[in-house]
């Protein structure tokens, strides 16, 4: 494991001439330079891509694999699984950060409320088909915002293409290069076509706040052209904010909040 860490985080670890190194063998060298050589602010990093080498946390074997994949499944249940010790260590530091729910890196702890939205958000994105990967899109721009080395311009990217992929099916159906873009330009000229059950009933109040929230959402957005002048690249108070109005909009148009009107005389089969 300690030769495969130092490999996983490309480090170069400096030789020790001292009588004491030359008794150690590989294996034990390279742990002894990890511990040495690695400045406290690369710990973190060092923490992250030991968790991404530990074996997946044991479930157990599922009987519909393989018989191969069966037998690793129960060796890996076996073995002590040193998340728990570690997350210890994490909350009695009271780091910023914790283990992520699949083991498998460090990411930043969030409010409670704002997992619990992005959960509700992905649990309706997921029972409505026709929300495409609003999820997914959803959970790549938590983790690109979560993990230890932040990537707002991707989480900002992925946060608007939650918001296109759940709002497709409802604002342009057939229009298959839709994006946030046309779909805004859609509800602002066809708005009697659409009813968002948001604030006071039989007011346009609900769609003006969702019209409000997706131009935010996309206006907000600097680096998506270049052009003759630097582009600005989103901050991180910017992509979380980005994340708060997609997981809201993602919620909204799969669970039906935000609908197409059905058209005069047509017939429309009740749920």
């Amino acid at each position: 494991m300690p030769v495969r860490l130092g490999i996983h985080l490309h480090l170069e670890l400096e030789e020790d001439d001292g009588e004491f190194v030359e008794t150690l063998n590989h294996h034990d060298w390279v742990r002894h330079a990890l511990a040495e050589s690695v400045s406290d602010k690369a710990l973190l990093d060092v923490v992250d891509a030991l968790l991404d080498l530990l074996p997946a946390r044991g479930q157990g074997p599922n009987r519909a694999d393989p018989l191969p994949m069966q037998i690793i499944a129960a060796m890996n249940a076996t073995k002590r699984d040193h998340r728990k010790s570690l997350q210890q260590h994490l909350d009695d530091a009271r780091l910023m950060y914790r283990i992520s729910e699949d083991g498998r890196r460090l990411v930043r702890r969030t409010d409670r409320a704002s997992e619990l939205a992005l959960r509700d958000a992905s649990a309706a994105a997921d029972q409505m088909p026709s929300s495409g990967s609003a999820s997914k899109f959803l959970e790549s721009a938590w983790e690109a915002l979560a993990g230890l080395h932040p990537d707002p311009p991707r989480a900002y990217s992925e946060a608007i293409k939650a918001v296109e992929a759940a709002a497709h099916s409802v604002v342009q159906p057939n229009h298959a290069k839709a994006t946030l873009g046309t779909m805004l330009g859609e509800l602002k000229n066809a708005r009697h076509r659409f009813v968002a059950d948001v604030g006071q009933p039989g007011t346009s109040v609900g769609l003006e706040t969702v019209i409000s929230m997706a131009e935010a959402l996309w206006t907000g957005q600097t680096s998506r052209h270049g052009g003759q002048y630097p582009t600005l690249m989103e901050d991180l108070s910017q992509a979380r904010a980005a994340l708060h109005l997609a997981t809201t909009l993602v919620t909204w148009f799969a669970s039906h909040v935000v609908r197409r009107e059905p058209k005069p005389g047509v017939a429309t089969l009740m749920p």
